[in-house]
Order: C-alpha cells, then structure tokens, then sequence
C-alpha cells in the first residue's frame, strides 16, 4: 500500500538501505499465561517521532518497559543503535523515561530535580550546572528554577520532567502518556512544543498514547495495537486515509462501515452490492474475486450532499437526519436510511449561521466518489 509523503526523498523506513535505529525481534512478554505483548516484530529510525497507539490493556506500556529494561521479554531480542540490549539493565541502556506521574521529588526545587540524574552519573559539577542551565533555557522554566513541584501547575510539571529527562542527552527518549495529566488546551498546545523540541534536538522520541488525536498530530509514524500485536504501522496520514482492517479503522476517528460483496470487477475499480440496497463501484488497490465480502470504510467528511435528488444509484444513498451535533468548525450527522442504516456526515461551518444546514427529520441524499473509501476483507 503506497505511503502518502510531500518529500521527494524517501523516508527511513521507505529505503530498504537504512539501518533502523531500535529494532524489535519477534519480542512476547508474559504474565502468567496472558500475553501482554506478542510476537511483535518493528522497527524504528534515528530521529523518529513514534507513538505506540491503543486502548488500555493492549500492551503499548509493556512493550515500553520493555525497550527502558523495566520489564524483560520472555522470548526475543531488543537492540538499540546496533546494540543487543535485551538483558542490559535500564541503568546502562541509552534511554530515559518519562513517566505519566512525572515522579518528580517534591522535597526538591526544580534544578535539583532536573540535576539528579546528572548526580547519578557522578558528572562534574561545572558540567552538571551547565545542563541545568541550558534545559531551563530550553524549556523555557528558567523563571520555576527555585520553586517545588507543589508549587507548579501541571503544565509546569510536565516542563521540569521533560527537562530532567533531556539533561542526560539521552539517545531514546521514552515518554508514558506525557501528556495526560494536562487540560485539553495545555495539551493541545505541548503537542506541537513537543514536536518542535524533538525536531531540533534530533532525538529518537518513542512515546505510548491512547489518544488518536495526540499520535495523529505528534508522530512521524504510529503502529495501532490491539491484545499485545501490532495491527497496522504507518504515517498518520496513512494510517487515517488507508485503514488495512476494521478495527483500525473504527479505532481512527470516525468511519462509516458499509457491508455488502463484490459482483463485478473493472481494472482497479470493483462493483459492490450494499447490504443498504444499494450499489457502490469503488478504487481497490487489492485485487478481490467476484463474491468476495467486503467492508467500505469511508470517513464522513468524505460524504457530500447530492445536488440532484432522484433514484438510488451508484455511491449514493437517501437517509433521514436523526441527529445533529454542532462543534463550531463542522456539524455532524447522523442519517438513517429506509434499511436501518446509520451514517454519519460532517460538513464543515464555512460561513457564519444562526441555523444548521440541515434540520431534524429532514430527507436528504448523500454521495461520495470511488476514490474516497477503502475496501477492506478483515
């Protein structure tokens, strides 16, 4: 499946010549008999943004563990920068933590904080002040440098943990849901911080997240996990637009899911038969025999209202508004058809309104284009 990408040059993880710089060998963690993580096989660049995305339970912290030395694999092999590390201690291993708590000391200022790691490692300390001094530059807290953390707001938490974690110039930067102790707003505006610092550092960040937003705006690629597997991995941007099953693309975003099964096949193009009553002809990139079932995710901004009303046709449906939901940027809704079908719309708010574009029990018709959904089997 192609990966969309704006540069002419070719990623790290699209050329086949590139050394990935953490590399996970057919990795399974277990508890007891669960499998927390199984048989997980990825790698990942030098100077990645990555995010492990999943709900809870799904095994994104334990492969992160995994990679810190917290937790040791039941059976494969973990390297980093060319290094076997899988039975290393997290004392020796090129990477620091930062954990959802923070755990920040509250009987020390912030310079302590940021300094202890550097105290461990027993550095000098002229060099251990010059850290200090330049990660409070950098992450702007240079103002906090004598207060404790009970006297910082989250916002100013997360900044000092970030800071104590960079001073050790760690290669790996590991990161347990940094951001989710913060309000919506905060959050929204560290994500973009955060990917600016990573940029001008250069350091491999590897973060777990079970917010779809917060991996979809931070990372340069995402693999989607579910029950300890790796479901897809890829950019954002194809991860959204190119689901490879149902579940990642019921888990990204919103999708409307449309049953049926292939009846006629011309060039890259297949003829379906909708479960709603319908035909839909839709571009598959995956050639499919006549018969085969299939699934057709399309995303609701990809529906659009029909200008001309009329018969059923092909990609194209009638429904009845059963809800609405006014977000500011775009209204949402939801149509039902004379099949039972729910589908959800969203159309964006371009122009300033008192009223909704459409209204409540009103009868419209919606259409959408071969190229704007996917056809999926799993």
């Amino acid at each position: 499946m192609p990966t969309p990408t704006d540069r002419h040059s070719l990623e790290p993880w699209q050329d086949p010549k590139a050394a990935p710089y953490v590399r996970i060998e057919r990795v399974t963690k277990k508890f007891g008999d669960i499998y927390a993580v199984d048989d997980v096989s990825l790698n990942i660049f030098q100077g990645e943004f990555f995010s492990l995305l999943g709900s809870s339970g799904c095994g994104k912290s334990t492969l992160l563990r995994l990679l810190a030395g917290l937790e040791y694999p039941t059976s494969g092999r973990i390297h980093i920068d060319g290094v076997d590390v899988t039975d290393v201690p997290p004392y020796s291993r090129p990477v620091n933590m930062m954990f959802q708590s923070y755990a920040l000391f509250p009987h020390m200022t912030v310079e302590q904080n940021i300094e202890f790691g550097l105290k461990q490692d027993r550095l000098p300390r002229r060099e251990r002040a010059e850290r200090v001094d330049e990660m409070l530059e950098l992450l702007r807290i240079r103002e906090l440098r004598k207060r404790r953390p009970d006297q910082l707001s989250g916002g100013q938490r997360q900044r000092v943990a970030l800071a104590r974690s960079l001073a050790k110039h760690p290669k790996l930067l590991l990161l347990d849901e940094p951001l989710g102790a913060l309000d919506k707003r905060l959050r929204e505006n560290t994500q973009f911080e955060l990917v600016n610092l990573q940029e001008r550092l250069g350091i491999t960040f590897i973060t777990v997240t079970h917010d779809q937003e917060e991996a979809m705006t931070m990372s340069s690629r995402i693999a989607v996990m579910e029950a300890g597997r790796i479901m897809q991995i890829d950019t954002p941007t194809a991860i959204y637009e190119f689901p490879n099953s149902r579940f990642v693309a019921e888990f990204i975003g919103s999708v409307n899911l449309f049953e049926g099964k292939i009846i006629e096949i011309q060039g890259d193009e297949v003829l379906i038969e909708a479960q709603f009553g319908g035909l839909m002809r839709m571009r598959s990139l995956q050639p499919h025999p006549i018969g085969t079932p299939v699934m057709v995710a399309i995303r609701p901004e990809k529906l659009r209202l029909c200008q001309i009303q009329g018969d059923e046709g092909v990609n194209r449906l009638k429904g009845v508004v059963e809800d609405i939901a006014y977000l500011g940027d775009v209204s949402v809704y939801r149509l039902r058809t004379a099949s039972g079908t729910l589908v959800e719309m969203t159309l964006t708010n371009i122009q300033p309104r008192t009223e909704q574009a459409l209204t409540w029990e009103q009868e419209v018709w919606v259409e959408w284009s071969p190229t704007s959904g996917v056809v999926l089997t799993d």
